[in-house]
Formats: C-alpha cells, structure tokens, sequence
C-alpha cells in the first residue's frame, strides 16, 4: 500500500521550497579583501547573521590559523569568533546592515597585529519580506496548492460518487 502526504502537509513543503529557492536566488555573497598589512590580508565575506573572515600570510598565502589567534570588533562591539577550518566565522546577531568599521587582531609568530577596515553587512530580512521581493515565486506556489487543492477534491468527488 502506498503512503499518501495529506495535502496541508504538502502545500507546506512547496511553500518552504518555494521560500528556500527565494531567499538562496537573493544570495550572492563574494569574498572582499578588507584590510591588509605587510605580513597579512584580511578578506571578509558577509552573509546573513554571519561574517566569514579569511586571514592570509602575504608572502606564500598560507591561512593563519588557531582558535585563540585572532580577536574581533565591529564598530567598536567585541563580536564571538570561532574557527572554522581554515577561516573564522564571527556572529553578526544584533547588528544592522550597512557599512560597519572592523577592527582585527591577530596573534601570528610571536607578534599582535592589528587589521582594520569596514565591511558591509547585508540587511536582515523576515520572511515576509522575502516573499514580498520575491512575490512571483509566492504567487506559483500558491497556484500550485490551489490547484492540488482542487485536484483532490475533485477525485474524493468522483470516488464518493456511485
């Protein structure tokens, strides 16, 4: 026997596809360099709620890497840093979108250097508003329930029927 999906449960799963394809569509994040020194570069890549940071040596481009090597202010608010791989990833929560300066320290062969610049982190959204800028994916979606909707109802019809 074959397992039937009740059909709230998937006009649900369209409308989350629907919603996860919107948002991933407005997602185009790019790696910019932010801040660079004699010894390293710092290139930052802003994405909602985080902010990706890459610290490289300038000379042969090895990462710098170590949980406790590198400490974080964004317009003058320590932010949590942890590492990942071989980058480190800082929180952005509480923090508007928009141009924000960033101070960097680094702790790299015996030394503390410090790296600023500013980055732009992008504006957070809800997602009501992300279907309000992607409405055509909201309106297919929508569309495709009416209709599955219908189709339903129109086979218990016709099953109820003698």
């Amino acid at each position: 026997m074959r397992a039937r999906i009740p059909l709230p449960r998937l006009a649900l799963a369209w409308l989350l596809l629907a919603a996860c394809a919107a948002s991933a569509a407005g997602a185009a994040h790019q790696q910019v360099q932010v801040a660079s020194s004699a010894q390293l570069v710092l290139d930052a890549e802003a994405r909602p709620g985080e902010l990706l940071l890459s610290i490289t040596r300038t000379g042969n481009h090895e990462p710098v890497t170590g949980a406790g090597n590198v400490t974080v202010r964004i317009g003058g608010r320590a932010v949590k840093v942890s590492a990942r791989h071989s980058d480190y990833v800082v929180s952005t929560d509480g923090l508007h979108g928009g141009k924000h300066p960033i101070e960097v320290v680094v702790a790299h062969d015996g030394i503390r250097e410090l790296l600023t610049g500013s980055v732009t982190l992008p504006k957070t959204s809800t997602m009501l508003e992300r279907l309000q800028k992607h409405s055509s994916w909201a309106w297919w979606v929508l569309n495709i329930a009416v209709l599955l909707l219908a189709f339903r109802m129109i086979s218990h019809r016709k099953k109820k029927t003698p």
